[in-house]
């Protein structure tokens, strides 16, 4: 029996020692719940492929790292991710000159009347002058409704695009509320409409300010900017921020979402992603009104979890002098989460109301090695709990002489639409043709038996042990 006993261990710690080598990651795209076809550019070998939104919602495991890519015969292809973006964009502000645009009269406006520039000899504004007949009409605190931006020491930029104005105005206890109209001009007399915005500020100690206006326009920078205030405004200083991109990179691209209400929760508001999607911004569509909700956005990866506070922020819907102004997007930085929620820290009309909202992402690049002479038959396949990331090769390995931002100047291949698949029963995984398939079920086999010839035995011997002594000299 003791030999039968140790017989028994020795099988039961070889089988789970061979059965808890670290498995590697399944070989087959007919073992993954999801497959896409994926269309190569012909005749380039090493390509690049973005990953859609749908895929990110049908990965199981952390991490993106069930993905995988396949060629025509079922064997996966080497294939590494693309460095983060985030670092492929360098910001720079440029203070701007500003001049209150002079206006005549009791109304507040020129009638009509030309406004003419004063340049210096290298072409830079120095002031802004009525003829003589209209002087113009002193204002109050240095405000004005109009205002003039000299740009014109920005022209000829070539590598740099404009991403936004900001402002700077004196703090009131009252607080400030202005809508603009912004118009461009290249000689300062003929005028075209170029934007428009809002400037906010809340009466309150220390209030957030709402002092950015996103630029909206992919044309040359004009070598004036005109701003049309609803009310008089005193402004400090302009600045423009301009961005100037160091590799070539992807756009973020948006995703329309809804942030449902939460039953017996008036001021909280979720989102279930379906997986683990990382946003680069969040822009809330709040509805027509006048709007304005302080909120703490959250996030976890299960509903076991603790929520995690991301970010506080301040979205806004207002009507002002005709202009519906909208908060533009609140820039996040956040690890990817499944769960997110949104908390109002202020009471609002609108609560138990969905909350629409646009969420901007940044989509996943992996680039993959086309082995093979064709560029038809790859598969991107999908879907699989518990993988450890692939044996994927680094892209200093499979782009050779690589340099930061190579892999986006691959040619991109393109993806079909994800298709579901039942993934294999326990008939089809024994009759896997994979040989390491077959030797790691062989060895479950082992271990299964030898926990039941251990369970047996460990019985019989429980067995004897219950017996009652024999009595010396007895029957």
């Amino acid at each position: 029996m003791k030999r039968l006993m140790l017989a028994a261990l020795a099988l039961l710690f070889a089988g789970s020692g061979l059965a808890a080598d670290p498995e590697r990651p399944e070989s087959r795209p007919e073992s993954f719940s999801a497959v896409a076809p994926l269309q190569l550019k012909p005749g380039e070998a090493l390509q690049r492929l973005a990953l859609p939104w749908s895929v990110l919602q049908a990965s199981r495991s952390s991490g993106l790292a069930d993905v995988r890519i396949f060629d025509a015969e079922g064997r996966a292809v080497p294939q590494a991710w693309a460095l983060p973006v985030t670092a492929s964009e360098q910001q720079r502000d440029v203070a701007l000159p500003v001049f209150a645009w002079p206006e005549s009269g009791a109304t507040g406006s020129t009638d009509g009347a030309p406004v003419r520039l004063q340049l210096s000899s290298e072409g830079r504004l120095l002031s802004l002058q009525l003829p003589a007949a209209r002087a113009p009409a002193p204002t109050a605190d240095g405000r004005a409704r109009q205002w003039l931006l000299d740009l014109s020491a920005l022209q000829g930029l070539k590598d740099e695009r404009a991403l936004a104005l900001q402002f700077d105005w004196p703090s009131s206890a009252k607080g400030l509320a202005r809508a603009v109209q912004i118009e461009r001009s290249d000689d300062g007399q003929q005028w075209s409409a170029s934007g428009q915005g809002l400037l906010l500020e809340l009466p309150a100690a220390n209030p957030p300010r709402i002092d950015r206006i996103e630029w909206a326009s992919s044309a040359p920078l004009p070598r004036y900017l005109r701003l049309r205030f609803d009310d008089p405004i005193a402004l400090k200083s302009a600045q423009l921020l301009l961005s100037r991109r160091l590799v070539t990179t992807t756009p973020l691209q948006q995703q329309s979402l809804r942030f449902e209400p939460v039953a017996g929760e008036p001021a909280q508001w979720q989102l279930d992603l379906q997986g683990r999607i990382a946003p680069q911004a969040l822009a809330l569509q709040l509805p027509e009104g006048n709007q304005l909700l302080r909120l703490r956005l959250e996030q976890r990866n299960a509903e076991s979890e603790a929520w995690r506070p991301v970010a506080h922020f301040v979205a806004w819907r207002m009507q002002r002098g005709g202009v519906d102004g909208r908060s533009p997007a609140q820039p996040l930085a956040a690890e990817p989460a499944r769960y997110w929620r949104l908390v109002a820290e202020a009471p609002t009309a609108l609560q138990g109301q969905a909350l629409p909202a646009l969420w901007q992402w940044q989509p996943p690049q992996l680039v993959l090695l086309a082995q093979g002479q064709g560029s038809s038959g790859f598969r991107l396949a999908v879907g699989r709990s518990g993988l450890a990331s692939a044996s994927v090769s680094t892209l200093a390995g499979l782009m050779p002489g690589y340099r930061p931002g190579d892999e986006y100047k691959l040619p991109e291949a393109s993806l079909g639409a994800l298709q579901a698949q039942a993934e294999p029963g326990l008939q089809q995984r024994l009759a896997d043709p994979d040989p390491a398939t077959r030797r790691r079920w062989a060895l479950w086999a082992v271990l299964i038996a030898a926990v039941a010839g251990l369970a047996w035995m460990a019985r019989g011997l429980l067995g004897q042990l219950g017996k009652p002594p024999r009595a010396p000299g007895g029957e």
